[in-house]
């Protein structure tokens, strides 16, 4: 390196560096950025080159709203050598708009606007780089189901999760799996259990995905009523038209609140319980079938605020989840080898290493079984992994350490 370099050097690490530590204080919250990508033409292809250029765009936002700086750095004859500069956006994209486009020669240009949802660091420091995390979404049952007969959206019970785990799809850290006909909550009223027994709800839950989830996510829609219901009156035509007309009204807004519970699906414990509430007008006529996520939902203020509230729904599990160490379930065991339920598609590689946990199954003074986890203190090092499954050693033999089918091994 050139030494009349190393000021210009210093002085941009330094301002890399205090950028990080700036992004890294900063809450989980949505920055509006506009930003510009280009993509090639191939073969006349615009679509694909619009494609491309869109997602270079994006990226180009994410990396203007949070980035950090991974440096290593030798001394050596008193002379700073910078060995390796990694660059990574820390921002979730959502909400892209394109501004403009043009073309120059064989290139694609577009500029958009999007809003980047800047996360925090996890408490260790920087959020991992983490594997795929698999959160099942199952149905929100309705506490009181005849509020929903004004416009006939008792499907939001199945429908509503589904869309969170639309939403989800683009969250790097999370695979989503749709169990939404699936109810873990056996009363509304009395949700949530505090533990799922046996890490399930009853033994009528043994769903093979359901299995798989590393998390679960039951809820209950708590209220989604008008907020001025109609009772019953003498008809009166004059006031029916003007209520109709007069859209702005008060009398027309209707609430919607739920309560989620995200559970540990290994464990069956409850991780947290949130509640999220919105309310939006609604000037459909209430004997209508319009139905729930229907054109005709959308266009309604109800509508957009529903959408908006299952945005921010799937914004807290991303965060929330972001931050939490991989586990998944022992599938084999056979002397010193080990084979796993997650490969390649969840993120893992070859030499890839996870710590060892006995799944322990105790019993509270109802008889009702639950699990704990107890560390074994063994790692585990993967030697083949293949898109759903992996396989690796361990330094001893898992029959010695009684490591057997269903326990479960951890992301260190």
């Amino acid at each position: 390196m050139c030494i009349g370099r190393l000021p210009f050097m210093l002085s941009t690490l330094r301002h890399l560096l205090l950028l990080t530590l700036f992004f890294i204080a900063l809450p989980a919250h949505a920055l509006q950025v506009v930003a510009e990508g280009s993509a090639a033409i191939v073969n006349g292809d615009v679509e694909s080159a619009r494609r491309k250029a869109i997602a270079d765009a994006s990226q180009a936002a994410a990396l203007q709203s949070a980035a950090y700086i991974s440096a290593t750095q030798e001394i050596a004859n008193g002379v700073l050598d910078v060995d390796t500069i990694e660059l990574r956006a820390l921002g979730d994209v959502r909400n892209v708009k394109t501004l403009d486009e043009w073309i120059q020669g064989q290139l694609l240009f577009v500029r958009i606007q999007a809003d980047v949802y800047v996360e925090q660091g996890c408490e260790s420091g920087l959020a991992p780089l983490s594997y795929r995390k698999s959160l099942a979404l199952t149905s929100f049952p309705l506490l009181t189901p005849s509020q929903a007969s004004a416009g006939d959206l008792g499907t939001i019970q199945s429908q509503l999760p589904g869309l969170i785990a639309d939403l989800l799809e683009n969250e790097k850290a999370l695979e989503t799996l749709k169990l939404t006909s699936l109810n873990l909550v056996a009363n509304p009223a009395t949700a949530p259990a505090t533990r799922l027994p046996e890490g399930r709800v009853s033994n009528a839950l043994q769903n093979s995905e359901l299995l798989r989830s590393q998390f679960i996510l039951a809820g209950v829609i708590r209220d989604m009523s008008m907020r001025s219901p109609v009772g019953p009156r003498e008809p009166n035509i004059l006031a029916d038209l003007y209520n109709q007309a007069d859209y702005a009204s008060q009398r027309h807004l209707r609430n919607l609140s739920l309560d989620l519970f995200l559970y540990d699906g290994l464990s069956g414990e409850l991780l947290e319980q949130k509640a999220f509430s919105t309310e939006g007008r609604w000037t459909r006529p209430r004997e209508e079938r319009t139905g729930f996520a229907t054109a005709l939902f959308w266009q309604q203020d109800y509508g957009q605020s529903t959408r908006k509230l299952a945005q921010e729904i799937s914004a807290w599990l991303g965060s929330r989840l972001r931050c939490e160490p991989f586990a998944t379930r022992i599938t084999r065991t056979q002397g010193d080898q080990i084979w796993i339920d997650a490969g390649s598609r969840q993120g893992f590689k070859k030499g890839d290493q996870l710590s060892i946990y006995r799944r322990l199954t105790h019993y509270d003074d109802q008889m009702r079984a639950y699990s704990e986890l107890s560390d074994t203190y063994e790692v585990l090092t993967l030697d083949l992994v293949q898109p759903g499954m992996a396989r690796g050693r361990m330094a001893g033999d898992s029959l010695t350490h009684n490591i057997q089918r269903d326990d479960i091994v951890i992301s260190r």
